[in-house]
């Protein structure tokens, strides 16, 4: 599973085969980063945007998990209609029609149902559908420091890089220490949903329940610290150029 609240470990699984009379209405090319289920399927909703323009109905479907009556890691997967028919994107397995009426779109838990019953070890718990709304890119202030080497700066990068297309996005660096020399990390801070995120590539995306601008320098202090105890030196880093 992905980590979506929590940490966790993303399992790969071939996509199922879709028929001609089924192939999904548009491409997503996924970033393939560590732990990235909530980060793909924002990126996701953002590639059906670009699609479709900023009508239509698209949500991020994102659950808590227990398997084996054990806590482990949510999940996270986008959904939309179009068409009339509405549609799963799972990093895990790819695009799936699902047979559920317009009418319960933004009924959660009807919604989760056939994309859980996948994995079949799961008991999902509280799966929420977030809505994104419209943002506005932000470069953000100026002067940022230019990006050290740092542990998951490819990952943590690209993420920041592909969701500023759509948002405002803070790519932080800072340091922790551990059993010997500090180590230096990045993470990339973002709003969906009305929630601060904070994704890493250690342990995915961890929603918080303030709300706030991704420059909100305490903050990110305070989120970036409670998900890395110890962690200092933390810093704005400037975005690396945009994908081409």
């Amino acid at each position: 599973m992905c980590a979506a609240l929590a940490l966790g470990g993303a399992a790969v699984a071939e996509a199922p085969r879709i028929s001609g009379a089924e192939r999904p209405p548009f491409r997503y090319e996924t970033m393939g980063v560590a732990n990235g289920c909530f980060v793909e399927s924002v990126a996701c909703y953002d590639a059906y945007h670009e699609k479709f323009g900023e009508g239509g109905w698209v949500r991020v479907l994102q659950w808590g998990a227990k398997e084996d009556e054990v806590m482990v890691a949510g999940h996270a997967v986008a959904v939309f209609e179009t068409a009339g028919v509405l549609w799963c994107w799972d990093v895990n397995f790819g695009w799936t029609p699902l047979s559920i009426a317009l009418s319960e779109r933004e009924n959660a838990a009807l919604v989760a149902a056939p994309i859980v019953a996948k994995y079949p070890r799961v008991t999902a718990l509280y799966p929420i559908l977030w809505d994104g709304g419209i943002q506005v890119p932000d470069a953000g202030p100026q002067g940022a420091a230019a990006a050290t080497e740092a542990e998951g700066a490819q990952y943590a990068r690209i993420v920041a890089t592909r969701l500023a297309r759509h948002r405002p996005v803070n790519l932080v660096e800072f340091t922790q220490s551990g059993d010997g020399e500090p180590r230096t990390r990045e993470a990339v801070v973002f709003v969906f949903g009305g929630r601060m995120c904070v994704y890493a590539p250690e342990m995915g995306t961890t929603l918080f329940r303030a709300r706030s601008s991704v420059w909100n320098v305490r903050l990110t202090q305070e989120m970036v610290r409670r998900l890395f105890p110890g962690a200092e030196r933390i810093r704005s880093i400037a975005l690396p150029s945009p994908e081409s």
